[in-house]
């Protein structure tokens, strides 16, 4: 398995030899060599700055009494057994970033690859690959659990308290988890069948897993590794065959793509590595808690949740005042109304007494007219009770006698008495 030979011809065009893998050979040979300059700049300059920086961190952990672990320490060298199964020989480079044990983040380097193995033929089967990666892990480790109150709790409330969580009720002390993001440039050239693939690619995801202690020999350490990374590749490729006869690999453009994403997430690493560390092994390192940092982010939420709460409390406060508005303006509006009809009803009540008013003055006026005629008939009456007076103030003289006088029948019927009278039998 390998490469092209050099100085043969990649493919044919027009009855034409092209050094297609050749070019490329070379091309990549000058891009590879300059991005592992670049890497590896980016890398110790990180270096050199974080070194500073635990110079002043050192400075001040002595003031406050605090340990610092030892430059040898922060160091740790992996190499995966997995890819060396799969003849890849690796080796990825660790460093710590702080020197504060409470501080777990590491910053690793890793290259691993197969290239440039030289024959005197053209293989049918070709299996090239060179890979740089750069990678930021988090350790942590799982803590006790002494109660349960999940019952009654939702699936995703169970997932967050118990899956997404370091509190375990069998927690395994000797263990050290970690998580972290990485990315990684790659060139590769592969053909297992009719048809190969060169090109180059780029990749990012994540990737978790833990550690365990292995063996340890007076300050030397070897530990265990079990992980996996998963993520997005950005790639592009030039197809091709194998042709036995001119032996060649002739390019076959319609199977080429350029540059694209491949549209589903990528294994890109499974790891069953060996880890070679100085002076402390997994199992006592990345164990101190730093209870303060703790107490000071148990604090940010507790404040956190006091803003929320007294945000909701301002915005139920002003939504019950927004309420409360609107309850007096439909008040003020129905009071409104209200006088409005009372308004009106008075002004209805105006108008109808002024009408009997009115008609009570038309009466009034009417009656003082019949009055004022009567008035004009009233002399001539009078005039006819003066002379009637003498006669009847003379009848009483009459009655003064002492004698009797029979009263006239005449006169009892002007007087409107009906005398009785009997019949035969005596009845009245």
């Amino acid at each position: 398995m390998g490469n092209e030979g050099e100085g043969h011809s990649a493919f044919l065009v027009q009855g034409k030899p092209v050094s297609f893998i050749c070019k490329h050979k070379k091309i990549w040979h000058i891009s590879r060599i300059k991005l592992l300059f670049c890497v590896l700049f980016l890398f110790f300059s990180f270096l050199g700055v974080e070194c500073y920086a635990q110079s002043s961190m050192r400075k001040k952990a002595v003031e406050n009494k605090d340990s610092i672990m030892p430059f040898k320490s922060r160091w740790a060298f992996k190499t995966n057994a997995v890819e060396w199964l799969v003849l890849l020989p690796n080796v990825t480079a660790e460093f710590d970033l702080f020197g504060s044990p409470y501080k777990h983040y590491t910053l690793s380097l890793g290259i691993k690859g197969n290239w440039n193995t030289s024959q005197n033929y053209k293989p049918s089967i070709v299996y090239n690959l060179v890979d740089a990666r750069m990678e930021f892990r988090k350790y942590f480790r799982t803590t006790q659990r002494n109660f349960h109150h999940l019952d009654s709790a939702s699936f995703f409330q169970r997932m967050k308290e118990e899956v997404f969580t370091i509190k375990r009720f069998h927690p395994r002390y000797w263990r050290a988890y970690y998580w972290g993001v990485y990315a990684d440039v790659a060139n590769y050239n592969f053909k297992f069948g009719s048809t190969g693939m060169q090109g180059s690619a780029y990749g990012l995801g994540v990737s978790g897993g833990f550690s365990i202690p292995l063996y340890g020999y007076r300050q030397n350490f070897i530990d265990l590794e079990l992980g996996a990374s998963v993520g997005f590749v950005y790639t592009k490729y030039d197809a091709y065959k194998h042709d036995a006869e001119s032996n060649c690999y002739p390019r076959l453009p319609e199977k080429s793509k350029g540059g694209h994403l491949v549209p589903f997430p990528v294994v890109s690493d499974l790891r069953v590595a060996f880890v070679y560390r100085f002076s402390t092994s997994v199992k006592n390192k990345y164990k101190l808690i730093d209870y303060d940092k703790i107490n000071a982010r148990a604090e940010a939420k507790r404040q956190k949740q006091l803003r929320r709460d007294s945000i909701s409390e301002a915005r139920d406060k002003a939504k019950h005042l927004k309420e409360l508005q609107k309850d007096s303006i439909r008040l003020a509006k129905e009071a409104l109304d209200q006088i409005k009809d009372s308004l009106k009803r008075q002004d209805k009540l105006m108008k109808d007494s002024l009408e009997q008013v009115k008609k009570l003055e038309k009466k009034n006026s009417k009656e003082e007219k019949k009055q004022a005629g009567k008035v004009v008939e009233t002399p001539e009456i009078q005039q006819s009770t003066e002379e009637q007076q003498p006669a009847q103030e003379k009848q009483p003289a009459k009655s003064d006698s002492p004698e009797p006088q029979a009263v006239e029948p005449q006169s009892l019927k002007d007087q409107g008495i009906v005398p009785l009278t009997t019949n035969e039998g005596g009845e009245v």
